[in-house]
């Protein structure tokens, strides 16, 4: 691979985003975290919201969860943040709120595995070590004309062992960005631009013409449908959340809901409870995709008559918009 050309190439025409023009590795690493199965533009505003509010590992470190969640509320994959924060807490107790600068101290916090201390060693510290994601993987088998699945990991781990060799011989910090870069402008998963590409003249894959079949990755398994019924009961000038607890969104708001297809069973086994609703027979259709699981939620409007669910919390309307609650919910219309 022609590191210089491709190192040359990315100086010349790299994005100008915010988290790229720093190498604090504190900036570096919350840029990683929020890119983590999310796109670039989303994750732009939220970067900067995010550094706003809580600009040391200190801050992180003392945020309450309800601010945390509230602030990146809508990137979902909420499990990420938690384990950020607990980083940050043993970035304070052990490294005296130092952002650690080895590899097995980077890789030893919560959350940050092998790619993301990878990123930070290479692009804050200037130092060789491989950060290899899906982009990567696509560039790399594109150029080796390597046509194994990437989806078993003895073929993932023989394309992280070339770009180890590859970044050996570069400059870390900028070789890093520059071939994610280049599978984000450039050698992209469908239409790649290969006459602007600069690795072009060596790159197996558009000398056969096979770059759109590269890399082959065998298809994941369907995710799991769940059918819900959802229920926004109100209380005069206010409405009933329920703070899950589950590892999916855990520390999010939601409204409350139970697995099913009847509103009446649901009914049914609220009242044996002793909790009675006046339900708005009237039903909204909505759907969510999560990365492993797929809702379909039928959502009632209900008045709370008599009792009430002990996980249930009364929250006044007024400051209903201030709780963090997962885009699965908030995008149902009151």
């Amino acid at each position: 691979m022609d590191i210089k050309k491709l190192e040359t190439w990315y100086v010349q025409n790299h994005r100008k985003l915010v988290f790229r023009e720093s190498r604090n590795p504190y900036h570096i690493w919350v840029s990683e975290v929020m890119l983590q199965q999310t796109q670039v533009d989303t994750v732009l505003p939220y970067f900067s919201k995010f550094i706003i509010k809580y600009p040391t590992v200190s801050d992180l470190a003392k945020a309450s969860e309800e601010d945390l969640h509230k602030t990146v509320e809508g990137l979902g994959y909420y499990r990420r943040f938690r384990l950020m924060q607990q980083a940050a807490q043993k970035i304070i107790s052990e490294y005296q709120g130092i952002f650690p600068k080895t590899y097995d101290e980077v890789r030893s916090l919560p959350g940050v595995g092998a790619y993301t201390a990878g990123a930070i060693m290479s692009i804050a510290y200037n130092q060789p070590y491989s950060a290899t994601d899906g982009n990567v993987i696509r560039v790399i088998s594109r150029y080796l004309g390597d046509d194994q699945d990437m989806g078993l990991e003895k073929n993932k781990k023989r394309i992280d062992a070339y770009q180890q060799s590859m970044i050996e011989k570069a400059t870390p910090w900028i070789y890093t960005q520059a071939i994610m870069e280049l599978g984000a402008l450039i050698c992209r998963p469908r239409q790649p631009k290969c006459e602007l590409c600069p690795l072009q003249e060596h790159c197996l894959a558009y000398a056969q013409g096979s770059q759109n079949e590269l890399p082959i990755i065998t298809k994941q398994t369907k995710t799991k449908t769940y059918q819900y019924i959802t229920l926004i009961i109100e209380d005069h000038d206010a409405y009933y959340l329920r703070k899950r607890h589950e590892e999916l969104l855990k520390g999010m708001y939601e409204y409350p809901q139970f697995e099913g297809e009847s509103v009446y069973t649901v009914l049914s086994e609220l009242e044996s409870q002793g909790i009675f609703l006046d339900l708005n027979e009237d039903k909204s259709i909505y759907k969510h995709v999560f990365s492993h699981q797929t809702w379909l939620m039928d959502v009632y409007h209900a008045q709370l008559i008599k009792g009430i669910h002990p996980d249930w919390i009364r929250i006044d309307k007024h400051d209903f918009m201030t709780y963090p609650m997962a885009i699965a919910h908030r995008k149902i219309k009151r």
